[in-house]
């Protein structure tokens, strides 16, 4: 379950930015998660609901949108949703596809109550 390693370095990336911005709390992470990225939410949020215990996340909540797989060909640069695992352009057949999107995994933005609020 490598979610808990990835939730504790994103939890290190909030907690920072919150520092930066003098925030007391972390009410909501929202991330873009790829569906190739190899990352499972529910197993993302149980990592979650225990790691931020004693942080400034504690409480808050994790949302994320789901990122589509897109492919370019590299031969006539069409850009499309691959309907499977085999990437072949629906233009011109080429099996020379670049992944240009979900395969990502980051945080969108962060909701945070700042001091004084």
């Amino acid at each position: 379950m490598h979610e808990v390693s990835v939730m504790r370095n994103l939890l290190n990336i909030v907690e920072a930015a919150a520092e930066r911005e003098r925030a007391e709390r972390i009410d909501v992470i929202h991330l873009r998660i790829g569906e190739m990225a190899g990352i499972n939410f529910e197993s993302l949020k149980f990592a979650f609901e225990i790691l931020s215990k004693g942080t400034r996340a504690e409480g808050g909540k994790l949302e994320y949108d789901k990122v589509g797989l897109l492919g370019r060909c590299s031969g006539c640069s069409c850009e499309f949703s691959p309907d499977d695992l085999v990437f072949r352009c629906p233009e011109c057949g080429s099996g020379r596809v670049d992944i240009i999107a979900g395969r990502e995994m980051e945080v969108d933005y962060i909701l945070l109550d700042e001091e004084g609020s």
